[in-house]
């Protein structure tokens, strides 16, 4: 083993513990223990009895999350209900997350400098919405299953044995059923794609025969979802054909910024005032780069070393189409530029970065054109440089979270004597009067803010 592998396999482990210290650091630099937005409803229907799983027990279980029911029991009888800790739990997740990919790199003995990248694309401050509302820890539970069992379908694909075999049965399975939500029909689709490409492959009945459990936990997610109770607050009541109707162009750009947000964040177009008219040409782009990047994986039969590039990309393609879908509705331009989508549209990005990689490794190292040698640096630079930036940003903008922060708490302490309106806007929740329900739960139960 040469200095080279070691050093790669010490980053495995090392970028991923540094990447949760660095985000660490950036949640106690920008926020304050105190419950807000999506925990306002999660309250008012959970914490009456946080420790009865009797809500679980209905048609929309699924979309409830069920793995979220045990997290609170623990955060409620031995955190207080801290939303640090969930925080803290979401960041643990992604490192986690990142030590498969790590592994999975050293594996392949991918460059140093493709390892950093990728690393940064996996911490990437981009995710600070979901970072720094601890709801978000399930997501981020959720993705690290994803990349787990992508990674151990790729070995399976390569070496087949029957442990590896039951865990691609029981992942899926797991995933969909405790916690993956809305994601599960992106995951799913990605994942009978890749069975029906392994019986082309390998010609083998087990291909087909593992799209079995994923397509009936897939029915049972999609009767939990029919039977949901969905609210989409601020989302347009006309049907596409009469907002295409109106504004033929709103749907185009609205796709092509979905792809622009894996490069560029939302803040720094707001920042910059960059128009549509950029983040549309920079849209495209990635677009090219991801069809490109799909010609190479078969092109070149880097499927034949390795598919877990591949199922990233698929994933990610998946869910750029996932919100293109559902996310329209909101009538804005820049919407699916959140930070929120930040991290489902990072699988897409990593899967193409290492498919980059993968490209390097033995005789494919000669089988770039003239102009993929010139266009693929420009676009490794380019990713580089939108995360260098939306870092430098976020390390900006913490002051000011910090501050908005320190606002909420003043507000959701004193709620009692606030205005309607303070309290909607400054907790970030559509019903003051729900609001207010919430932090009367939990000063009664002497949690989160009110905990002694």
């Amino acid at each position: 083993m040469n200095i080279r592998s070691i050093i790669k396999k010490f980053l495995a482990f090392f970028l991923p513990v540094a990447g949760a210290i660095y985000l660490s650091a950036y949640i106690r630099s920008a926020v304050l223990d105190v419950v807000y937005t999506d925990y306002i409803r999660i309250i008012n229907t959970y914490l009456y009895h946080p420790f009865s799983p009797a809500l679980y027990f209905r048609k929309d279980a699924l979309t409830r999350l069920p793995v979220t029911f045990f997290e609170r029991m623990i955060n409620v009888k031995f955190f207080k209900y801290s939303t640090m800790f969930d925080m803290s739990l979401g960041i643990i997740f992604l490192a986690m997350m990142g030590i498969v990919i790590g592994i999975f790199m050293a594996k392949k003995d991918l460059k140093i400098r493709y390892i950093i990248l990728v690393m940064m694309l996996v911490f990437s401050l981009s995710q600070w919405e979901m970072l720094t509302n601890g709801t978000g820890w399930v997501h981020f539970f959720t993705f690290f299953l994803f990349v787990l069992h992508f990674y151990i379908l790729d070995l399976y694909v390569q070496r087949e044995t029957a442990v590896k075999l039951f865990l691609n049965i029981f992942l899926p399975v797991f995933t969909i059923i405790m916690a993956a939500g809305s994601y599960s029909l992106a995951y799913g689709a990605t994942l009978i794609c890749a069975y029906i490409f392994y019986y082309v492959y390998r010609k083998k009945k087990i291909g087909l025969s593992m799209c079995i459990p994923v397509v009936t936990v897939l029915v049972i997610f999609m009767y939990s979802y029919i039977n949901s109770d969905t609210v989409n607050a601020g989302a347009t009541s006309e049907s596409i054909v009469t907002v295409f109707s109106r504004d033929p162009l709103y749907f185009l750009y609205f796709g092509l910024n979905t792809f622009a947000s894996d490069i560029v964040s939302v803040e720094l177009v707001k920042y910059f005032d960059i128009n549509t008219v950029k983040t549309g040409v920079l849209g495209a782009v990635v677009i090219v780069f991801y069809m490109y990047t799909l010609y190479l994986n078969f092109k070149h039969r880097i499927y034949e070393n390795t598919i877990f590039p591949l199922l990233l990309l698929i994933s990610g393609l998946f869910s750029h189409a996932m919100v293109i879908l559902t996310r329209w509705i909101f009538l804005d331009r820049m919407y699916a530029m959140s930070s929120r989508y930040s991290l489902q549209f990072g699988a897409g990005l990593i899967g193409v970065i290492l498919t980059f990689a993968c490209m390097k490794l033995g005789s494919n190292k000669s089988k770039f054109s003239l102009v993929s040698k010139l266009a693929i640096p420009v676009f490794v630079l380019l990713v580089f440089a939108g995360n260098v930036s939306t870092a430098g940003n976020e390390m900006r903008m913490a002051k000011y979270r910090m501050e908005s922060f320190e606002t909420k708490m003043k507000v959701a302490k004193n709620f009692e004597h606030e205005s309607d309106e303070t309290l909607k806007t400054v907790l970030q929740y559509h019903s003051p009067k729900k609001i207010r329900e919430a932090l009367r739960l939990i000063k009664s139960k002497k949690l989160n803010i009110f905990s002694e």
